[in-house]
């Protein structure tokens, strides 16, 4: 199993982050056939419902994914410590991922109306969002199921079994989309369906290998008690609570954006969608290197490597530099190619295009910020990133948004979004420098 607390310090960062970013391409890859394939058959209102239900869904899974980021940081740290798969840290993680998804699922139902009315949308693509978001919200443990598995397996550097299975979510994904939307003609209720459809098979099978190992594990090993499984809970809450409060902002933010957004219509509304899916397609490889580097942070801040740290976070925002020239490149000169991967509607195509001529060239700032924030998380200084996005969010973009968009229209949401990355990386270099020579927080017990 990966040891990343020895060998070269990049290779062991890139090994672990190439097999992630593949995974997390091919899962960005069904959601533009996911995309494509609402928009083909759903058309223009089908891709602005599910851009409404977006911030909605990440509202409600907001908490589960800091938990699980937290337990992979954990599992790092126990890794590094000669202590791997910690009997007490998994049973923990199993009752927080069982916990949230049937309280998850609870409040789905309930919550959807209210939640959606502040979006501000109305009619049939609000009719739409909601039924996209209580059909997904009835399979949440199948998500957060596969969710857990994957920080099992990130956090002790397995990053090859993970990507093992969201490909194979990620396939299944795709094919489900088609098969349900398609020719079962089940609108946008087949979107959901086909995602939990697949992650319920992937997280079956992540299952199954965990079990075989656990069987396998010598007899005699430490057993579980009530108050080590507690004693990890309160830890893992302690290390998740900022990141789940982060994704909260950023989820919060994306469901007022939507509502700043909706007085321009559906075609921007269906543009900003388009926008998201591209956000996340073009950051999918720079998260899964602050992934990476979380994993090794952890890792080497248990085994007391400090020196190590070091260069492994400086070897990764060189890496991270070169790739974003890269990406920016790409963005800039095929832009209209790009676009039209996801829609065919030329109003929406061409707002797609304006974005990435506005925000392309300053791409730097937001991928600098990502990685850095894997460094801090991976020390357990959880709440750096909680206050980065807090500024560059909450106090710098969606006020921005809403002024800027006021006096010129949607280019000044696009603008904002510049202002908002530029904010974000001051206030990590800040803490960053503050931070460098200072101890972890987290001690292995």
């Amino acid at each position: 199993m990966p040891d990343l607390t020895r060998g070269p310090v990049l290779a062991g960062i890139a090994g672990t982050a190439a097999p992630l970013a593949l995974a997390g391409l091919l899962q960005q890859a069904y959601l533009v056939v996911d995309s494509a394939v609402v928009g083909h058959y759903l058309g223009v209102t089908g891709l602005a419902a599910m851009g409404a239900a977006q911030p909605l869904y990440a509202l409600l899974t907001s908490l589960f994914t800091g938990v699980s980021g937290a337990f992979a940081v954990r599992l790092g740290h126990l890794a590094g410590a000669g202590r791997r798969d910690d009997p007490s840290a998994l049973t923990a993680l199993a009752v927080c991922t069982g916990a949230w998804s049937v309280l998850c699922a609870a409040l789905a139902y309930p919550a959807a109306g209210p939640l959606l009315a502040l979006t501000g949308v109305t009619g049939d693509v609000a009719a739409e969002a909601r039924t996209f978001m209580v059909t997904l919200c009835t399979g949440m443990a199948a998500l957060y199921a596969l969710g857990a598995v994957c920080a099992v397996l990130t956090g002790r550097g397995d990053a090859r079994r993970a990507t093992a299975l969201m490909i194979t979510a990620s396939v299944l994904n795709a094919a489900f989309a088609w098969l349900f939307v398609g020719p079962a003609r089940l609108g946008i209720a087949g979107a959901a369906l086909a995602m939990l459809a697949a992650n319920a098979a992937a997280a079956a099978a992540g299952i199954a290998g965990l079990a075989r190992e656990r069987r396998r594990r010598p007899a005699g090993a430490e057993p579980v008690t009530p108050a080590a499984a507690a004693a990890e809970i309160r830890r893992g809450l302690r290390i998740g609570t900022p990141m789940a409060a982060q994704y909260l902002l950023i989820g919060a933010g994306i469901l007022v954006l939507v509502r700043i957004v909706t007085p321009f219509g559906d075609t921007a509304l269906a543009a900003l969608t388009v926008v998201a899916r591209l956000e996340l397609l073009t950051s999918v490889v720079f998260l899964n290197l602050s992934s990476a580097l979380m994993v090794f942070t952890a890792q080497n801040t248990g085994a007391g490597q400090a020196a190590r740290v070091r260069e492994g976070v400086r070897r990764a925002l060189w890496l991270c530099a070169a790739l974003t020239a890269a990406v920016t490149l790409l963005l800039l000169t095929a832009r209209g190619p790009v676009a039209a991967l996801f829609t065919s509607d030329p109003g929406t195509r061409l707002l797609t295009e304006r974005y990435l001529l506005i925000t392309a060239p300053f791409f730097l700032c937001y991928t600098l910020t990502v990685v850095l924030h894997g460094w801090f998380n991976g020390t357990a200084r959880t709440v750096v990133p909680l206050l980065s996005t807090a500024a560059s969010l909450g106090a710098v973009r969606l006020p921005l948004s809403y002024g800027l968009g006021r006096a010129w229209g949607v280019d000044g949401v696009m603008w904002a979004a510049v202002f908002g990355w530029a904010v974000g990386l001051a206030c990590t270099l800040l803490a960053a420098r503050r931070a460098a020579a200072a101890p972890a927080l987290e001690e292995v017990t």
